[in-house]
C-alpha cells in the first residue's frame, strides 16, 4: 500500500473523460487520504458547454432491476463483497507488480461493496441515501449517487468532491508518469476566440525537446484552428490532438511565443513523460541576502529525493529566506507535505503536530501526524532530512493551489511559522479520502477533514492573500495575477517580484503590480488545466 497523499497531483494517461477538461480533486487510500474539491471543467466546445464528468473505461452494464436482497437500513460488512467482480482481471499491475485480487462475482456484488463501504467510512454517513443496488445501473453510476444531497448555506452542494477513476490511471499517477507532450496549460477562454497558453513544460519531455516554453500560445494543431474552430468535427479533432489518447502519435503545432508577432510550426510526438515534482530550484541574490526559490508542482513519492537535493543546495548557499512556488501544485501525498514543511522550518516545528484528521463516529480516533523529519522512500528511507530552520516562508499561490499544498500552508501556520501569500486565493479543499480500489476502479468518497495543531481546518473557500491576517483564511500578502510573459524564476515575473519586494519593504510593490491593476478582462481568470486527480490529498 502506497503512502497517503494530500492534494498531490496525480498524472494519468489521458482518456476520453478528460478531453479538454480540467478537473481538480483531493484524496486518500485506506492508509491514503485525498482531499478533493468540486471538479472545474474547462471544456473545449464550439459554443461553450460540454461534459465534465469522469466517464472513462468500459463500464459493466446492469441497467435492469434485479432481486438484490436489499433491505433498507440493513448493511452487511463491505469485506463480504470486496474484490468480487463481474469481470475479474487476471495477471498483475504493470505499475506495482501486485497480482490482481479479483474473484468471480457480479455487478450486484460490486454495488453492494460500494453501498457498505460508503456507509462504513463516509464522513457524513448519516446523510447517505440508501438506494437499492439492483435498481441503479453499473457500479460507477451507482457510486455517483452514494453521497449527501444536502447543500451549504450558500446553496452549493455540500459534497463537491465525489469521484472515481480507472485504477490503472491512479497507479500511473502514483508512479509520476503522464502520457502526453509534457505541456501544462493555462487557459483563459475555452470558447472562441480561445486562449490556450503554456504554463510550463516538463524537463526532458517531447515539448521541451521541441523548445516549447512558458508563455507560448497554441494557435493551431494540424491546421485545425484552436482559436476559432466551431464545428463538431473540428473540436473533436482538436481534443484528440491536444490530449492524445495514445502514446506515439505526432501532430504539427502552430505556436506563438510571448512578445513575438510571428507564429512558427513544430511537430511534437506524444510519449511517456516522467514528471519533475521540483521543477526549479534557484538562489536569488538580493541586497539583504540570498533567497531560495523552489517551484514545487506535485506531492508524489519521488518529490522526496528532489526536495532533499534542493534543500541541501539552499543550505550550502546559506539562504536566509525561501519563496515556495505552489501556484501549479494541486496536491498529493500528505506525508510529502509534512516532509516539505519540516525541511523548510526544521527545528522550529520538530516534534510538533502537522495535521489532525477527523473522521466519522464509527472510526477510531487517529493519532495526529507530526512534521515528518525522516525519509520514507528510496535510499533516503529512515534517514534524517536536511532542514533550513526558517521561521517564515513566502508562498506563491493560485486557484490551482489545492489539497496537500493547502495543508503545507495550514500546517506551518498551526506551528506558528509566519506564512505570507502572494498570488490568488487557493482552491479550498479541506476534505480527504482513503481511495479504495475494487475490480479495476478506484473510488474516492469523502472520509475525513483535516485541521492544524490549533484546530483550524475550515478553509473551504481557500486561503486569501490579504492586507491583514485573521489567523484563519486571511493571510498577510499580496494579490497578484500569474504572469506567463516571464519565465518561472525570472525576478521580473510578477508573483516572484512581488514576493521579493514584500520581503524587502514589507509592502506590495506598486511598480510590480501596476500592469496587473488593469489587466485585459478576458485574461484575468485563467485556469491551470489539470485533471481531477491532480488536486488531491493522500494520507498515511
Amino acid at each position: 500500500m502506497s503512502p497517503p497523499m494530500i492534494g498531490h497531483p496525480r498524472i494519468f494517461p489521458v482518456n476520453d473523460s478528460f478531453r479538454l477538461t480540467s478537473i481538480f480533486p483531493f484524496c486518500v487510500k485506506s492508509a491514503h487520504a485525498i482531499f478533493s474539491v468540486s471538479a472545474l471543467a474547462l471544456t473545449l466546445a464550439a459554443c461553450g458547454g460540454g461534459s465534465s464528468g469522469p466517464v472513462s473505461g468500459d463500464l459493466t452494464k446492469d441497467s435492469t432491476p434485479v432481486n438484490s436482497g436489499w433491505k433498507a437500513g440493513t448493511y452487511k460488512k463491505s469485506t463480504e463483497f470486496d474484490d468480487l467482480c463481474a469481470a475479474p482481471r487476471s495477471g498483475s499491475s504493470k505499475f506495482t507488480g501486485d497480482a490482481f485480487p479479483d474473484k468471480k462475482g457480479s455487478t450486484l456484488d460490486e454495488k453492494n461493496f460500494l453501498r457498505s463501504w460508503s456507509y462504513e467510512t463516509y464522513l457524513w454517513f448519516e446523510e447517505l441515501p440508501d438506494l437499492n443496488p439492483g435498481d441503479h445501473g453499473n457500479p460507477q453510476e451507482y457510486f455517483e449517487l452514494l453521497k449527501t444531497n444536502k447543500t451549504t448555506s450558500s446553496g452549493t452542494p455540500k459534497d463537491k468532491f465525489h469521484w472515481w477513476e480507472p485504477t490503472e490511471d491512479a497507479e500511473s499517477w502514483e508512479s509520476g508518469i503522464t502520457y502526453d507532450y509534457g505541456i501544462r496549460l493555462k487557459v483563459y477562454s475555452t470558447t472562441p476566440p480561445r486562449k490556450y497558453f503554456v504554463a510550463y513544460v516538463e524537463p526532458g519531455s517531447p515539448a521541451a525537446l521541441a523548445s516549447v516554453k512558458r508563455g507560448t500560445r497554441i494557435l493551431k494543431i494540424d491546421n485545425y484552428d484552436l482559436v476559432n474552430e466551431t464545428s463538431e468535427a473540428g473540436t473533436n479533432a482538436l481534443n484528440e490532438r491536444l490530449f492524445p489518447s495514445q502514446s506515439g502519435v505526432a501532430y504539427k503545432f502552430e505556436l506563438q511565443d510571448a512578445g513575438v508577432n510571428t507564429p512558427y510550426s513544430v511537430t511534437i510526438q506524444a510519449g511517456e513523460v516522467a514528471t519533475s515534482p521540483v521543477l526549479l530550484t534557484k538562489v536569488l541574490e538580493t541586497s539583504s541576502g540570498k533567497v531560495g526559490y523552489i517551484v514545487f508542482n506535485s506531492h508524489v513519492e519521488k518529490a522526496e529525493k528532489q526536495w532533499i537535493t534542493a534543500i541541501q543546495q539552499l543550505k550550502q548557499e546559506a539562504v536566509s529566506d525561501v519563496v515556495l512556488d505552489l501556484r501549479y501544485n494541486g496536491g498529493g501525498l500528505l506525508l510529502t507535505a509534512s516532509q516539505v514543511s519540516y525541511m523548510l522550518a526544521g527545528s522550529n516545528v520538530k516534534d510538533k503536530v502537522f495535521y489532525e484528521q477527523i473522521e466519522n463516529s464509527k472510526q477510531k480516533k487517529q493519532e495526529p501526524m507530526p512534521f515528518v523529519d525522516i525519509g520514507w522512500f528510496s535510499d533516503y528511507k529512515n534517514l534524517d532530512l536536511p532542514a533550513l530552520d526558517l521561521n517564515r516562508v513566502y508562498i506563491l499561490t493560485s486557484n490551482g493551489t489545492c489539497s496537500a499544498s493547502e495543508a503545507i500552508i495550514n500546517g506551518l501556520r498551526g506551528a506558528n511559522i509566519q506564512v505570507y501569500l502572494i498570488g490568488d486565493t487557493t482552491c479550498g479543499k479541506p476534505y480527504g479520502y482513503y481511495p479504495e480500489e475494487n475490480c479495476g476502479t478506484t473510488y474516492y468518497t469523502i472520509q475525513l477533514k483535516g485541521a492544524n495543531s490549533k484546530g483550524f481546518g475550515e478553509y473551504g473557500d481557500g486561503f486569501i492573500p490579504s492586507t491583514t491576517d485573521d489567523n484563519k483564511t486571511k493571510i498577510k500578502g499580496c494579490r497578484v495575477q500569474d504572469d506567463i510573459d516571464h519565465q518561472l524564476g525570472d525576478t521580473q515575473e510578477a508573483m516572484l517580484a512581488t514576493a521579493l519586494n514584500l520581503r524587502a519593504s514589507g509592502s506590495c510593490s506598486a511598480s510590480v503590480n501596476a500592469k496587473l491593476q488593469k489587466p485585459k478582462a478576458d485574461f484575468v481568470d485563467g485556469e491551470f488545466v489539470e485533471k481531477e486527480v491532480r488536486k488531491i490529498l493522500i494520507l498515511n
